[in-house]
């Protein structure tokens, strides 16, 4: 772009934020120095800057020594009659318009997510792992991706993302994942004709590097060519509704529908379910929570998930509970003993999950 050829005295505007300014100085090759409006100088990349107004020796003689002469009380005159419409504080963006592309038939319920495509799937931990969001819908996104580290959260991508599409937000070396950080994400998604407005969503997720050791982690999909591992952040709409009622409210509904005689939804069976107590992967945010109170929503989750499984027909199911000190396993050994006898359980598969999950079998 013409940003290569900027010169003390150019009139810029900020390409990735609001405002601009005059040149004051030349830094380097690549950066300026740029007096804003408010007198603040400011040292900015050439490559962030648009020229709206180049200095011109002529033009500035002519503000300079003109105030006097009639010719230019003229002019200043027409300028006061004839104002004009635009700012060089503001510029004046052209809008096309919003159009809706890339469409897919069926495709019309919210589907957003977050996926980590990894260089070796034989052995990811081997090579880089690629992030990547995925929007599997009609919907526009616009998206803010964040990492969140000891509470400050740093911009890693933003921008706009069209149906059915995805874009690759950055990558993983093997050397950092020891240490992940959160991934934050703000999404709004809209149509272009809706009944109503959609709630944006917020998420902050957090990956247990354990799960870049275990292969059943990564799953095919059809966003990739190779198995991926595939984070939701966004519900169908209507299980969205039912995470809203109260589970008085819920059992409510449910003795209705039988009462009823209506047909029950009969979840499909499957032979292992997975479910990582974690706490990071149970609640965004543990601060104010005493270790007891973490422990009781672990194993409250342990036992909702427990029932789902037996009342589904799950075969077998493991609750990743990690090392640690071992209290988080032996609660859960605990009530696996004392309120679940009739099921057997074990430590699950070493090589999949080391020593820090157990296996309980639910059916033969």
């Amino acid at each position: 772009m013409a940003n290569q050829h900027i010169k003390v005295g150019d009139r810029v505007r900020f390409m990735n934020e609001v405002g601009g300014g005059r040149v004051t100085a030349l830094l380097s090759k690549e950066m300026v120095s740029v007096e804003t409006k408010d007198g603040f100088e400011i040292p900015t990349y050439i490559k962030n800057l648009v020229v709206i107004e180049p200095d011109s020796p002529s033009s500035s003689h002519r503000q300079s020594s003109g105030s006097s002469s009639q010719g230019n009380r003229s002019a200043s005159a027409n300028d006061a009659s004839a104002p004009s419409q635009t700012s060089d504080r503001y510029p004046e963006v052209k809008s096309s318009g919003f159009k809706e592309i890339n469409q897919f038939k069926g495709n019309d319920f919210p589907e957003f997510i977050f996926a980590a495509l990894p260089e070796n799937p034989g052995n990811p931990p081997e090579g880089k792992i690629s992030l990547y969001l995925v929007n599997d819908c009609n919907y526009t996104l616009i998206y803010h991706f964040a990492t969140k580290m000891t509470s400050e959260y740093t911009t890693v991508d933003a921008g706009m993302l069209e149906p059915n599409t995805k874009v690759e937000l950055e990558s993983i070396q093997p050397k950092a994942m020891g240490e992940l950080p959160e991934y934050c994400f703000q999404l709004l998604f809209f149509r272009k004709s809706a009944q109503q407005l959609d709630e944006p969503v917020q998420k902050e997720i957090r990956i247990s590097p354990v799960k870049f050791f275990k292969a059943s982690s990564f799953v095919k999909n059809s966003y990739f060519n190779t198995p991926a591992l595939l984070i939701k952040l966004a519900d169908h709409p209507l299980k969205a509704e039912l995470d809203k009622l109260t589970e008085k409210e819920f059992q409510q509904v449910t003795l209705t529908k039988e009462t009823r005689k209506a047909v029950q939804a009969v979840m499909p069976k499957s032979d292992l379910v997975e479910i990582d107590l974690h706490i990071h992967q149970l609640i965004d945010d543990t601060s104010g929570l005493s270790n007891t109170e973490m422990l009781k929503l672990q194993l409250d989750t342990f036992r909702k998930e427990m029932e789902k499984a037996i009342a589904t027909g799950v075969k077998k199911i493991v609750f990743i509970h990690g090392v640690g000190d071992g209290v988080l396993k032996n609660e859960l050994r605990r009530e696996l003993q004392r309120r679940y006898a009739r099921y057997p359980f074990q430590d699950a598969s070493f090589r999949e999950y080391g020593f820090g999950a157990t296996m309980a079998v639910l059916r033969k």
